[in-house]
């Protein structure tokens, strides 16, 4: 294949593996922060994860630790070996070593929810200032639970200046500092 073709290739699998990442995050967080199954944004993601999570929860005795969804854990594991199985056979045109291919997992298991939650803050920043009156959006309760705990940690290390809340600005910043090293980290070591 050229160049080119293996270039979009690798763009649209990892796209397509990313996306599918996110949901299954989603679903974890939904999960964590007690988000009802009625809700229709959990709805959603269940339905467009069930086909990945609900196998699992068979072969599982006690798919749930607490507030920690085990089999979704699971699914995004595999997900994540499936989805750099296949980059390592579309860039290097084989499988990567075991060792890399699990390095890459557990990077990706620690850049993808910084992302989910990174996301989620400028959501939130950005519906603040386009709509202040957007409470009654089914994604408004969701974004506060999974930002609260974020925006709280920012109000303790930036308070409020002159009523400007930089909390989420601050948090944003942390998690792109975090999936940065992590990245540039794994690529040295890849190289």
């Amino acid at each position: 294949m050229t160049h080119g073709l293996l270039t979009v290739l690798h763009f649209l699998v990892s796209t397509a593996f990313n996306l599918l990442l996110l949901v299954l995050w989603l679903r974890m967080f939904l999960r964590y922060f007690r988000i009802s199954y009625l809700h229709p944004i959990s709805s959603m993601v269940n339905r467009f994860t069930d086909f990945l999570v609900y196998p699992l929860q068979n072969l599982i005795k006690n798919p749930v630790i607490g507030r920690v969804d085990i089999s979704c854990l699971g699914a995004i594991i595999f997900v994540e070996i499936l989805k750099f199985s296949l980059l390592g056979l579309i860039v290097y045109g084989r499988f990567l070593p075991f060792i890399y291919l699990m390095m890459l997992v557990l990077a990706d298991l620690i850049i993808q929810p910084c992302h989910l939650l990174f996301y989620a803050l400028l959501a939130m920043v950005v519906m603040s200032w386009v709509n202040p009156m957007w409470r009654a959006h089914p994604m408004h309760e969701i974004l506060v639970r999974i930002t609260r705990p974020l925006i709280d940690l920012g109000h303790r290390l930036v308070p409020n200046i002159s009523g400007f809340d930089f909390a989420p600005l601050v948090m944003m910043i942390g998690l792109k500092v975090i999936t940065l090293f992590i990245t540039a980290s794994i690529a040295s070591v890849l190289l």
